[in-house]
């Protein structure tokens, strides 16, 4: 399934899940569409962690907003390959489908504890 990290995305989201979860369909993964590393670092926009805590589901990949997408899809051209970050992030998806351990981004996550730490203190 894929998603944004949006409020009103992730609500149609948990229902879809719900849904499938009720049809037995197998095990739900997600992936989550232009998720903007400035945005979720302000504070403005759900982290991965987040949408992971609200849908509890396994998330796969984590595509960036990326004008790299727009150029490439009115070129008719394919995007991975072309050094991209969004390129990059639908390559690492393919190969986690196929069963590859690669491990995976967090687009806006603190890295250090002191920047997790003002990262919640801006918020409060």
């Amino acid at each position: 399934m894929v998603t944004t990290p949006e409020v009103s995305a992730i609500r149609d989201a948990d229902r879809i899940i719900g849904l499938l979860e009720h049809a037995e369909l197998g095990e739900v993964d997600l992936i989550v569409n232009r998720i903007r590393a400035d945005m979720v670092r302000r504070g403005d926009m759900m982290s991965l962690s987040d949408v992971s805590d609200i849908l509890a589901v396994n998330i796969i990949g984590a595509v960036p907003d990326d004008e790299n997408i727009v150029v490439s899809t009115n070129q008719g051209e394919p995007l991975v390959g072309m050094g991209s970050t969004a390129g990059q992030a639908y390559l690492d998806i393919c190969r986690r489908l196929l069963g590859e351990s690669v491990p995976m981004t967090n687009p806006g996550q603190a890295e250090t504890f002191f920047a997790r730490l003002c990262s919640i203190l801006r918020r409060a």
